[in-house]
């Protein structure tokens, strides 16, 4: 094949040796020229192929506890001498350089070693200097030379051996150098996010090994699916362990983590209930149902029952794991997604009758993640802090005062309201029993007098045997008017929590007290859009 080049001299120095051996002693089977330096050098030694020390061709040791090693002109020289130039070329043989045609390098595993909580001197000393180096270098000069970066490229590099028998071509290398470089920007982020944890005007997004989705949002739209490494939100959607059914599309994955995240954040938001169970029902990233019981029957009963017209089609996430009975409770109704900690084999085994039924394994979400959000729009990226934690602070704006015994409901309604699109009102209520329940709900209006009167208020009138006196209001934002104040007063809402900061509150306080209705506010809102 035209343009093929010969490897006839290779430079080997790795943290991670698992699977190299198969490599070198294919270098050597091929008559290819091995460098080796410290610990690869005695693997390689050891395996009782041949090979040349570095410290041999540079005349110095590893030097400073191993921080020096390979950065000399003898050894950078033969990887960047620019094969063509006959000045590069008079060079190397002026100083005696040899020409280095394949290097295989990786990295000291920074990025696990600050995930393992080590100490900052460790991590410090995790910051590779003379690998990156020769990354760098190779990549560059990917028109002679061959880069094998990352552990990930052995199979793909030995292929290419067995193949070409030690040739390679221009677009062989420079493919391995696009991978090169992909791993050296995603080693420099990493360590530019340890350093730098609390800036804000500045942030590095490092995005590897993305999955293909079936379709993005639309059918006609593609879309992919990229990882986050070492996400501090424990394993999450981006780690769940697919038990069964079709691959998950873009709107998949989005309400499958809303519902796991919705879920979870309910579980945390109770703390009275021992055996508590949560489970959410999602439909297009809004909970159309959410409860929280000590029983994992009735939290899916409950949570379905918040509006089981918008529960067809939607994605369901436990807290607990799902049993036979929960799973037989699903023959005759249809959802795409089923989203737990674990599953019992009997369940699996009904699950398993519904061929296109997708079922995730994914533990409970931690209460706080301390994880930004990304969003994207045209020309750039907005970034946020996720929305997290629970209000603690609750204020007293009416004559009558709210219920103490309401504030464990109150915040299970916060956690509800928070997690549905702006304009949000949930309406929550307690059971005889302590368990909680997301009864009616209203989101993704324009304004929020319409999410209240023509969409909470007729899916709670549904629920006939609820008594909404006993009920708790929650509005994701402050009522601008007192007209909202109005629509619930006539359907006998007693209790309402909102934020509070319109230049209106007096306005909306007169009317709760002239309407006998108790209101505090939080101080704390939480749109969504």
């Amino acid at each position: 094949m035209a343009g093929l080049k010969k490897i006839t001299s290779a430079l080997v120095s790795v943290f991670h040796k698992e699977n190299l051996d198969e490599i070198v002693k294919k270098l050597e089977a091929l008559g290819i020229e091995i460098y080796s330096t410290g610990g690869t050098f005695r693997f390689i030694e050891d395996l009782g192929v041949s090979v040349k020390s570095v410290e041999n061709l540079t005349g110095y040791p590893s030097i400073l506890g191993g921080r020096v090693k390979t950065l000399h002109p003898k050894v950078f020289g033969g990887i960047l001498a620019r094969r063509e130039n006959e000045g590069d070329l008079s060079q190397l043989s002026e100083y005696e350089i040899p020409a280095l045609d394949l290097v295989i390098v990786d990295l000291y595993p920074f990025e696990e070693t600050v995930a393992s909580g080590a100490s900052e001197q460790d991590i410090i000393e995790k910051i590779d200097i003379g690998g990156i180096s020769l990354i760098r270098a190779a990549a560059k000069n990917f028109k002679d030379v061959l880069i094998v970066a990352s552990q990930d490229q052995y199979s793909s590099l030995s292929n290419l051996l067995n193949e070409k028998q030690g040739e390679t071509s221009i677009e062989d290398r420079k493919g391995f150098a696009a991978h090169a470089f992909s791993v050296s920007s995603n080693y420099d982020a990493a360590i530019f996010k340890y350093f730098n944890p609390e800036n804000t005007n500045q942030e590095r997004i490092s995005l590897n090994n993305g999955s293909v989705l079936r379709y993005g949002e639309n059918p006609h739209q593609q879309a992919t699916f990229y990882k986050f490494q070492n996400s501090k939100s424990g394993a999450g959607l981006s780690e769940a362990n697919v038990l069964q059914g079709k691959a998950l599309s873009y709107n998949n994955m989005l309400d499958a983590d809303a519902a796991w995240k919705s879920a979870s954040d309910a579980y945390h938001s109770v703390t009275h209930l021992e055996g508590k169970v949560a489970v959410s029902v999602i439909k297009h990233l809004n909970p159309c149902g959410l409860a929280v019981t000590n029983d994992l029957m009735k939290s899916l009963e409950m949570a379905w029952a918040g509006d089981p017209i918008s529960a067809f089609g939607g994605i369901i996430c436990f807290t607990d794991a799902v049993i036979k009975e929960v799973a037989e409770w699903f023959a005759k109704k249809f959802v795409e997604i089923i989203i737990a900690p674990s599953y019992s084999d009997e369940a699996l085994e009904v699950f398993g009758k519904k061929k296109n039924l997708r079922v995730l394994e994914i533990s409970v979400k931690p209460e706080i993640t301390g994880e930004k959000l990304f969003r994207s729009i045209s020309g750039g990226m907005l970034v946020q802090d996720e929305d997290e934690g629970l209000e603690t602070e609750f204020k007293n704006v009416t004559e009558i005062h709210f219920n103490s015994n309401k504030l464990n409901l109150t915040k299970f309604g916060l956690i509800a309201c928070k997690h549905l699109k702006s304009n949000a009102i949930a309406l929550v209520t307690e059971n005889s029993d302590g368990s909680f329940w997301l009864t009616a709900a209203g989101m993704g209006q324009p304004n929020r007098l319409d999410s209240l009167r023509y969409l909470t208020i007729p899916r709670f009138n549904l629920k006939e045997s609820v008594n909404i006196e006993e009920s708790v209001l929650i509005s994701d934002a402050f009522f601008p008017f007192r007209d909202s104040i109005e629509a619930a007063n006539e359907y006998g809402i007693k209790y309402i929590v909102e934020p509070g900061g319109s230049i209106r509150d007096d306005e909306v306080i007169e009317a709760c007290n002239e309407f006998g209705i108790a209101m505090i506010f939080t101080g704390k809102r939480h749109f969504k859009h």
